[in-house]
């Protein structure tokens, strides 16, 4: 039987000061540690086979939280989208100091990439060989970061990248995939 599990890792300080956060290697907050607490007690009905974890830090953390006996594989394909020059900024500095990128950025977030960064597309094409991975009749967990898991779900749902169909995840939270 084959069920796919999405999660996003547990908030970060970045997270909360509302910062593009992508390769910057910070470890979960304390309330994200908290976060995944109370995550690990809802993904307990789930007896996961197989892990795949974004590199970072703050999803190696929230794995080791939320199922810590799970066999896993680090994926650096599951990295977050790159952001570029924006690292580390806020929407308001990006706003005040590239205001043509960020309108961009809104109107085609599929193909705009922020200057020395990705577009969802770039991440798509890394992502599929990720995909194929979890087409294997397993219990998969995936633990990774909410632009990378948008555009993993689109994939694995036939969906196009452009869609709304797909939410993204907040701070500790999960979705199972069809």
């Amino acid at each position: 039987m084959r069920e796919i599990v999405l999660c996003r890792h547990g908030v970060t300080e970045s997270n909360l000061a509302g910062r593009f956060l992508s390769r910057t290697d910070v470890p979960l907050s304390p309330l994200g540690i908290a976060q995944c607490r109370e995550l690990q007690i809802e993904l307990e009905a789930f007896d996961f086979e197989r892990c795949l974890v974004s590199p970072m830090r703050r999803c190696l953390e929230t794995r080791e939280i939320v199922a810590p006996q799970a066999p896993f594989e680090i994926d650096a394909a599951l990295r977050e989208i790159d952001f570029g020059t924006w690292e580390g900024e806020t929407p308001e500095w990006v706003q005040a100091n590239d205001p043509s990128g960020l309108a961009q950025r809104r109107s085609d977030p599929v193909h705009f990439r922020p200057p020395q960064g990705e577009s969802f597309s770039d991440v798509a094409q890394r992502l599929r060989p990720v995909v194929e991975t979890l087409r294997r009749p397993l219990r998969w967990l995936v633990v990774a970061h909410r632009g990378t898991l948008g555009v993993l779900e689109r994939l694995l749902r036939d969906l196009p990248l452009e869609s709304q169909a797909v939410k993204g995840l907040e701070p500790a939270q999960f979705r199972v995939v069809p």
